[in-house]
């Protein structure tokens, strides 16, 4: 056998054997999975990501910093080496508690099947399905009790590797290359200020032990694998973390409109909204009219639990997360929608359903039946098929919904909102307070039956 036909042999052998070393079996998720997958993508994930997964969403263009492209392969939240792709639980880990300081909410609130088949569906559009199960480097055991000699250790690492050139001498994230920093798409990376104590890839020790460990792939942040031993990386894990400053409470401005800015920046809401300014994605509703339109005790019981109230808009593709809210947030964006749509801070007008005519019910019932039926569906009481469904099922409008909004809504829907798939259905005032009576009579009748 020829010399080289024996080194093509070694180097092919070579090549297996460090393939298997980072490697394992397949991943433990199926083309079920990914097929399962699909449709829980879109609802849940695509408003930021994209259908393809290239991170070109509809909420994209309002979001920093951007949501990952799937489809480059890059990922920065692993347990793998540098360079690696993440492994299946890396994955799930970050479905299941967002990223901190980014429009990725934890999607905990999700069952755990769903979860799974959401990253099977992640992983075929990343094209990293088929591939084995990537191996994580090696667990790092239980993290050893800080102590002044760490904290001592881990402030002269931090100097040694260079950390301040970009976290600064204090961590604040303001070193000499903060400013100049860019991810590999070209887009300027705010640097970590570790005194703000949030982490994108949680904020546990043994979290940001893989960060330095394995790198983020993708960013500015390299990989200390190489040059950072064992008890020098829990060392500087130790002196990162005592540079939290926990800052003293900060009540929030009393202004309505100010107090609701800084909310919605906290969860990135613009990305999916048009907020005051006329500035936003067109995922969710215009803010500027919910506002206008819904009562704030609705407001405030939705944003407690919008899962719990159920899908709104059929025609829409996706779903409102989970956001947790703190108890006085919810009461910010409640006052908030009521500035912004001028309307008093309290609950939708809703009439004394009892003094409406039999006539006039009867008259509303065959116009809704007549005009407005080929869009919206009355519960029970009038039904739709799904499919034809484009606006709300109007069996709960009564207390979400102000009574009165509702008829200059039904009057000229363009004028509110030019951007409306609602259509003008043809009818005159006096035939639109029949609808109204009609729709608001059995909204109520409906819930009170619950």
């Amino acid at each position: 056998m020829r010399s080289g036909a024996v080194t093509a042999i070694l180097v092919l052998s070579t090549a297996a054997v460090a393939d298997e070393s980072l490697n394992g079996p397949p991943r433990p998720l199926s083309d079920e999975d990914a097929k399962a997958g699909k449709p829980l993508y879109l609802r849940e994930c695509s408003a930021c990501h994209g259908d393809r997964g290239d991170g070109a969403g509809p909420a994209a263009a309002f979001l920093d910093p951007k949501p990952r492209n799937f489809t480059k392969r890059i990922f920065k939240l692993r347990t793998t080496e540098s360079g690696q792709q993440p492994t299946t639980a890396d994955l799930l880990g970050t479905v299941e508690r967002g990223i901190p300081g980014s429009a990725m909410p934890a999607f905990r609130f999700l069952p755990e099947e769903e979860r799974r088949r959401i990253v099977a569906y992640v992983l075929r559009l990343a094209d990293l399905a088929d591939d084995p199960e990537p191996k994580p480097i090696a667990d790092p055991g239980v993290p050893p009790t800080p102590t002044p000699a760490s904290l001592t250790r881990g402030k002269a690492v931090y100097a040694e590797m260079g950390c301040a050139s970009c976290h600064g001498t204090g961590g604040r994230g303001d070193g000499d290359s903060a400013k100049d920093l860019k991810d590999d798409d070209g887009n300027h990376i705010p640097v970590r200020d570790f005194t703000g104590g949030q982490f994108r890839g949680g904020g546990d020790r043994i979290d940001l032990y893989y960060r330095f460990v394995t790198g983020m792939d993708g960013s500015p942040m390299p990989s200390f694998a190489q040059s950072i031993d064992g008890a020098d990386r829990w060392a500087l894990v130790d002196y990162v973390m005592s540079l939290k400053v926990v800052p003293p409470a900060v009540p929030l401005p009393k202004d309505p409109i100010k107090a609701g800015r800084m909310v919605t920046a906290k969860y990135s809401c613009r990305g999916c909204h048009v907020l005051d300014d006329g500035k936003g994605g067109e995922v969710g509703p215009d803010l500027r009219v919910s506002g206008q339109k819904l009562g704030s005790d609705w407001v405030r019981t939705f944003l407690a639990d919008p899962r719990g109230y159920g899908k709104i808009y059929p025609w829409r593709v996706w779903r409102m997360p989970h956001l947790g809210l703190e108890g006085e947030e919810v009461q910010v964006l409640a006052r908030y929608l009521a500035a912004m749509g001028k309307r008093a801070d309290g609950p939708a007008k809703t009439p004394d359903v009892a003094t409406f005519p039999a006539a006039r019910i009867e008259e509303g019932k065959s116009l809704f039946t007549l005009r407005c039926t080929e869009c919206h569906a009355l519960g029970k009481v009038i039904e739709t098929p799904l499919a034809k469904q484009q606006g709300p099922d109007l069996i709960r409008v009564a207390g979400r919904v102000d009574y009165d909004w509702a008829k200059k809504w039904i009057l000229d829907p363009k004028k509110i909102d030019p951007k409306t798939k609602m259509t003008v259905p043809g009818i005159t005032p006096d035939q639109i307070d029949s609808v109204r009576m009609f729709v608001w009579k059995s909204a109520v009748d409906a819930n009170s039956e619950r």
